[in-house]
């Protein structure tokens, strides 16, 4: 089994995220909504909403979960999937979203 497939390996995410001007009261509270469920979730260690120093048009999300399984459980959450739903519409572009192993 390589590191990569390794079912206990920390995983880390990084989401940039790009809210609409007209719409960022809505999307702030969606997203912290959204953290919220997720922080009671046992597979999730942290979430952070942050915003870049370099970046006012931008927010990050930094997350960590205990494994990749964790994090595919979260994605299955109904406040998850339905939340992403009514941010497509608060949003200026998709989310990027990148996963860090631990070195």
């Amino acid at each position: 089994m390589s590191e990569k497939d390794e079912p206990d390996r920390p995983l880390f995410l990084v989401v940039t995220i790009k809210p609409r001007e007209d719409r960022l009261a809505e999307a702030e509270a969606q997203l912290q909504y959204m953290r919220q469920q997720t922080l009671t979730e046992p597979g999730c260690v942290f979430m952070h909403l942050v915003q870049p120093q370099d970046d006012p048009d931008s927010w990050v999300m930094l997350e960590m979960f205990r494994s990749r399984a964790a994090w595919d459980e979260h994605m299955r959450q109904p406040y998850n999937t339905e939340g992403n739903a009514i941010l497509e519409d608060l949003l200026r572009e998709p989310s990027e979203l990148r996963l860090f192993d631990e070195r």
